[in-house]
């Protein structure tokens, strides 16, 4: 039997019905400047709330499909890995929406991998969104 290899993927779902963000903002650390959100949480054993901080990591813009029906309906750039980008496509999974997440290399428009670069550009402006895209 064989394990799941899980590398370069994931899944979104809504928030638990426990879970709330309270907050956004920055963080430096050490220098380096960190966009933040915190959710509230039930975590503890008691069911005692706890803030959760989550860091930024990349950003999905919306993916202008061009005709194809298996391209990604969301795309776009990880803020750590610069020749990298995440895509995202919708589903439905027993009545439950979900977007499936998969991180690949970037291509150029010939469809070839980016080559390496020595700097990571600086990250995609950050827009604030009322719901979540699907």
């Amino acid at each position: 039997m064989s394990d799941y290899d899980n590398t370069n993927s994931g899944v979104m779902f809504t928030p638990h019905a426990d879970q709330r963000m309270i907050g956004q903002g920055k963080l430096n650390v050490e220098g380096g400047e960190n966009r933040v959100v915190f959710v509230k949480e039930k975590l503890t054993r008691d069911g005692e709330p706890t803030i959760v901080m989550y860091r930024r990591s990349g950003v999905l813009f919306n993916n202008d499909k061009n005709g194809k029906e298996n391209a990604p309906d969301y795309s776009g750039p990880l803020d750590d890995h610069p020749n990298h980008r995440i895509a995202a496509w919708k589903g439905e999974k027993e009545g439950r929406s979900y977007l499936s997440l998969k991180v690949s290399e970037k291509q150029n428009q010939n469809g070839a991998t980016s080559a390496p670069q020595s700097q990571a550009p600086a990250p995609a402006a950050v827009q604030d969104y009322d719901e979540i895209p699907f």
